[in-house]
């Protein structure tokens, strides 16, 4: 029996003793009881820690498969998100970046190693969710990424990937344009979907569904429905949490 259970049994057992002997114990005679005894045993304590945080973890995954099937339309089905790989892929990953997160940008080479290597079975679908929560820049960032998507479908993961390839950090729109010009893209049309209603609803969208899941910084990703919050640090563990 656990320690912890035993300090346990002290204490009830006195509390018994104190309703059925004739002379009661005291409340603060239970309680010296207690401290002696955990004063005399204090692994007791590293163990109650160890099982608080097991019981934590396991609310917290059990709340996180809550979120994954709450907002399972907003998470996998939305259509303003870009994504590449096949619709139906077994693998499914959803990354919550913001362009100015330095995090993101390490964490993105690991998932694009992933994804090159899985090309050819195509068992991986990656879905980007805009969540700028890093200032005006990171807004400005993610408006012209959703309008990218929106105009050029099939130049998305091109002018994503010099984005988040480049060592600046994003201030104002000027340092998108570079990018922007050297796709052949154009530029005003980007720029006016980029100030639209419709982007600025996405935003909002993704801001609140982070918020209501708890996603508090970036990155975060959904693989396969289980949360990682924070950047990979391997290949080898991003592997190991897909299906095989």
């Amino acid at each position: 029996m656990h320690k912890i259970f035993r300090a346990a049994l002290v204490a009830a057992s006195l509390c018994a003793a104190s309703m059925t002997q004739a002379k009661d114990y005291t409340q603060q005679e239970i309680e010296k009881i207690v401290h002696d005894y955990i004063v005399s045993h204090p692994e007791v304590l590293l163990e109650a820690g160890d099982e608080l945080q097991k019981r934590k973890a396991q609310i917290g995954a059990e709340k996180e498969k809550m979120y994954v099937k709450t907002f399972e339309q907003e998470l996998f089905h939305s259509p303003a998100d870009a994504s590449v790989g096949p619709q139906n892929a077994k693998n499914v990953i959803v990354e919550f970046s913001d362009y100015n997160c330095g995090y993101c940008k390490r964490s993105k080479q690991l998932f694009f190693k992933v994804l090159e290597s899985h090309k050819a079975k195509g068992d991986i679908r990656y879905i980007f969710k805009e969540y700028p929560i890093l200032g005006p820049g990171s807004e400005i960032a993610a408006r012209y990424s959703l309008a990218v998507y929106a105009l050029y479908p099939d130049r998305f993961l091109d002018y994503h990937m010099a984005v988040i390839n480049s060592s600046s950090r994003v201030g104002s729109a000027k340092d998108l344009e570079t990018h922007i010009a050297k796709l052949g893209l154009d530029l005003e049309k980007i720029k006016a979907h980029a100030s639209s209603k419709d982007v600025t609803a996405v935003i909002e969208k993704n801001q609140n569904l982070g918020a209501a899941m708890e996603v508090t910084g970036t990155p975060c990703y959904i693989i396969n429905g289980k949360f990682v919050r924070g950047a990979p640090q391997t290949v080898e563990y991003i592997e190991s949490q897909l299906v095989k």
